[in-house]
């Protein structure tokens, strides 16, 4: 996790290489972050997390990657970096699709309705027609709602 937290703080403007030694200049995703996609699609939490970070070590720009990495620490429990690399990736990237939508569900989750509206209603700006992470985001906030009254 220090290892994360260094590499979005000191940031690099420099291509950088992947897994497998190749410039990852453009925008492929490294084999890390390909095997924690994978793991995050089993719901293994705990396997994604050091391959997010791995990925992260070398491609500290890559918001996406921040805010997978962000919704695999709520999916541990650890509301804290959860927060931080939510935060960072929507710092980095305001109308990140993942960082709204993976923020919004952090709020749903600890039941903090106004913050997950706050969320949705930033998706509702970024996605002009609707989008995928909008809808999912506005059942989860519906299902709150059901499960509190």
């Amino acid at each position: 996790m220090l290892v994360v937290a260094a590499a979005l703080l000191l940031g690099s403007g420099m291509a950088h290489a992947d897994d497998y030694g190749a410039d990852s200049g453009d925008d492929a995703k490294s084999q890390s972050q390909l095997m924690a996609e994978a793991a995050m699609a089993r719901g293994n939490w705990a396997a994604a997390a050091p391959l997010l970070e791995a990925h992260i070590a070398g491609h500290s720009d890559d918001d996406e990657a921040i805010a997978e990495l962000g919704h695999v620490y709520a999916q541990l429990g650890d509301a804290e970096m959860a927060l931080q690399m939510l935060n960072s990736a929507l710092w980095m990237n305001a109308r990140s699709l993942e960082a709204n939508l993976y923020l919004g569900e952090f709020y749903v989750s600890k039941k903090d309705r106004a913050h997950a509206l706050e969320r949705l209603a930033a998706l509702d700006q970024i996605c002009i027609f609707g989008c995928g992470e909008y809808r999912k985001l506005k059942k989860a906030i519906a299902s709150m709602s059901a499960s509190t009254q």
